[in-house]
């Protein structure tokens, strides 16, 4: 009932800029379908749903749950927390605008609403993916691969854990070994929570691996799995 109602308010007061994120998003998930050698692999986006958002599968693009827990934290110890989910995170990148206000938020919220019921669930976290910015010279996916070395639709756990953690820690041109140890340590978590979350079910609605790219990763799977036994 809230998520409908939030809809309602959305299409009646952001028609216009519904309009052009639509569009926007529209564009890009053609662009993906058409170059499917270049699109995010399946652990890839598996990873950034446990990195970012591993209630995707079950919210209408907000995440009350979040939003409370990041306001209780911040009442309680003063640490900023995100709650930011997946398609919020999708308009906010289309529309170019990353100020810290409480309007800007409420209008991601609202537009990312629209996301949520426009878009499939198993499409947004390529999307995001592949629109994402990584560091310096990596302002999206395949300038990222470019500069890491990695091959687009085909990376290991480990490769594509890397490439998920620089999205919390973009790796500047010179990174300090502080940014270094960072990337490394997420890296980790990353893949303790692929275990974990693999078992959890959190990925069913994102769909299966093709036959031969399930076999390929079976170590890697086995590895995984081993962090969270």
């Amino acid at each position: 009932m809230l998520s409908f109602v939030i809809r309602i308010l959305a299409m009646s007061i952001l028609y216009a800029e519904w309009q052009f994120v639509c569009s926007r998003i529209e564009d890009r998930l053609m662009w993906l379908r058409t170059h499917p050698a270049l699109t995010p692999p399946l652990v890839a986006q598996r990873l950034l749903v446990s990195a970012e958002d591993w209630r995707h599968g079950c919210h209408s693009g907000f995440d009350v749950r979040a939003i409370i827990r990041a306001g209780v934290h911040r009442l309680i110890s003063f640490r900023r927390e995100g709650a930011s989910t997946i398609e919020q995170q999708i308009v906010r990148v289309v529309t170019n605008r990353f100020e810290r206000k409480w309007r800007r938020k409420v209008r991601e919220i609202l537009l990312a609403s629209l996301v949520a019921s426009r878009f499939p669930k198993s499409a947004t976290p390529a999307l995001y993916l592949a629109i994402g910015y990584y560091g310096w010279r990596m302002n999206n996916y395949l300038q990222a691969c470019r500069r890491l070395g990695l091959c687009p639709n085909d990376m290991s756990l480990d490769d594509a854990a890397a490439l998920v953690a620089r999205l919390k820690y973009p790796e500047p041109r010179i990174p300090p070994p502080r940014r270094l140890a960072q990337i490394s340590s997420r890296k980790e978590y990353l893949k303790r929570l692929y275990g974990q979350h693999l078992l959890d079910g959190k990925y069913l609605h994102l769909g299966v691996e093709k036959h031969g790219e399930a076999i390929s990763r079976r170590g890697e799977l086995k590895e995984a799995l081993e962090y969270v036994s």
